[in-house]
C-alpha cells in the first residue's frame, strides 16, 4: 500500500509542479486535469498499481527485466500528452497542434498500455 501510495502522490505532484512552472498558473493542473477526467484518474490508479506490483515483485526477489518495457512505455504514453505543453516553447507549434488534437487519443493509449504492464506484472506473479 505504500508503494501504491508513494507512486499515485508522486506522479499527482509531479503533474501539477510541471504544469504550473509552465503556465505560472497555480489552477491551471486542476483545469486540465479535471477536463481529462476519467482518463487522468484511472491513469494514476494504475501508475500506483503498477508500482505496488513492482515492489512485491521485488520484496519476492523474482527477475522482471521485460517488466521495465511495458512500464516504461505506459509512462512515456502516460505523460506524452504534456509534450503539448513544451512543444510550443521549442519552436515546434506544428507538432503541439497535432499532440493536441489526439490528446485523448494518447491517454487511452497511456491506459491501455498501463493495463498491460499491470496484467504482465500480475503474470509474473503468479508464475
Amino acid at each position: 500500500m505504500k508503494a501504491f501510495l508513494t507512486a499515485a502522490l508522486g506522479l499527482m505532484s509531479f503533474y501539477y509542479l510541471v504544469l504550473w512552472l509552465l503556465t505560472q498558473d497555480p489552477l491551471y493542473p486542476w483545469r486540465r486535469f479535471l477536463a481529462l477526467q476519467p482518463w487522468m484518474s484511472l491513469l494514476i490508479l494504475g501508475f500506483g498499481v503498477q508500482w505496488a506490483l513492482f515492489a512485491r515483485i521485488r520484496r519476492g526477489k523474482m527477475v522482471a527485466g521485460g517488466n521495465s518495457l511495458v512500464s516504461g512505455t505506459a509512462m512515456v504514453a502516460c505523460c506524452a500528452h504534456h509534450a503539448v505543453e513544451v512543444l510550443p516553447f521549442l519552436g515546434l507549434a506544428g507538432a503541439a497542434l497535432f499532440l493536441v488534437s489526439y490528446q485523448k487519443e494518447l491517454l487511452i493509449f497511456g491506459l491501455a498500455a498501463n493495463l498491460a504492464g499491470i496484467g504482465y506484472m500480475l503474470w509474473r506473479l503468479k508464475k
